[in-house]
């Protein structure tokens, strides 16, 4: 007794458990789906994760180092599939709040969000396949496996001019979304060199290098889900008049629970601001019906192996566009 609130007789300020309370009602509320608590948790999970392998790097041996090591690869890869569904999708209603998240994702993936948006949101999504700067047929190697490892080397300058040219247009506007920008750098890059005063040896292998398989995996991915496709028709790249067979679809309950349904990919490119909690429902409804049904892999490590490993034979569409 003797306190108003949390303010004592004494006028000084005291954290209560109902304030904390208060704050946690204030953010979850704040959340347009708790589904993206799931979201959140596979965030906190690569900082989890990087604390145990950072700890333990000096009492492992080199299997276990390698172990670590692709673990953390594999989470990477899941935390750049938030930051394509924040590109699409935000996790707040509160603009201030959805920023201030936005550099967390920032920090946690080591790239900044906004960066996706001129190269998935502004290109990729309207010209698929249609010599935008993901086009898989622009892959021409014999060996199929080639081009699957190659692919994000080969896109990754048009990524680059692409981000550059956004970036220096929002400059010259002294936009919003340019302070936001430089922002997000900040928390990415600011995270990579924390890590590597700590011990560059270590960011190196527990931070540097995942990201890496991370950036190049959500790259790639373009491989897996358009290669040996149909095309869009121009102009008619999303909604229900959007053509169905024009993305591959991943429908193992493992790989959707922890990149948040990024499997499902035709219904993505055809609703792209839909939440991804839709997506299972709404494939059932709207493209499994009407697709072609070796476009819905039910395992992506067996298509992986089949596609690239054995008997590494490519998509037979892609290979006839080819011709």
């Amino acid at each position: 007794q003797g306190c108003l609130g949390s303010i004592c007789e004494t006028g000084e300020a005291h954290f209560t458990r109902r304030d904390a309370m208060d704050i946690s009602s204030t953010f979850l509320s704040s959340m347009k789906n708790p589904a993206d608590l799931r979201t959140l948790g596979i965030c906190c999970g690569k900082w989890i994760l990087l604390a145990a392998v950072w700890n333990l790097w000096p009492y492992m041996g080199l299997v276990g180092r390698f172990g670590a090591g692709v673990l953390q690869c594999v989470w990477s890869f899941y935390v750049m599939t938030m930051v394509h569904n924040a590109m699409h999708c935000d996790v707040f209603r509160h603009r201030g709040v959805e920023s201030a998240w936005r550099l967390i994702l920032s920090a946690t993936a080591g790239v900044p969000v906004e960066a996706y948006r001129p190269t998935h949101n502004l290109n990729h999504h309207i010209l698929t396949q249609h010599g935008d700067h993901l086009d898989t047929k622009q892959m021409q190697y014999r060996w199929n496996f080639l081009n699957l490892v190659l692919f994000f080397p080969t896109v990754f300058p048009s990524i680059q001019k692409l981000e550059s040219a956004y970036v220096s247009k929002e400059f010259k506007k002294l936009s919003p979304v340019f302070f936001l920008f430089i922002g997000q750098v900040a928390c990415a890059h600011g995270a990579t060199a924390l890590l590597f005063c700590l011990d560059w040896k270590r960011a190196i292998f527990c931070w540097v290098v995942p990201y890496m398989v991370g950036a190049d995996g959500i790259v790639t991915m373009n491989m897996l889900q358009h290669d040996g496709t149909e095309d869009i028709v121009l102009g008619e790249h999303k909604g229900e008049k959007m053509n169905v067979n024009s993305a591959r679809n991943f429908t193992g309950p493992v790989i959707n629970w922890f990149t948040c349904n990024n499997g499902y990919h035709a219904i993505h490119h055809m609703y792209a601001h839909m939440h991804w909690t839709q997506y299972p429902e709404m494939h059932d409804k709207l493209i499994k019906p009407r697709n072609d049904p070796s476009l819905n892999e039910p395992d992506i490590l067996k298509y992986l192996w089949r596609s690239y490993i054995w008997p590494g034979k490519r998509p037979a569409m892609t290979a006839k566009k080819a011709e």
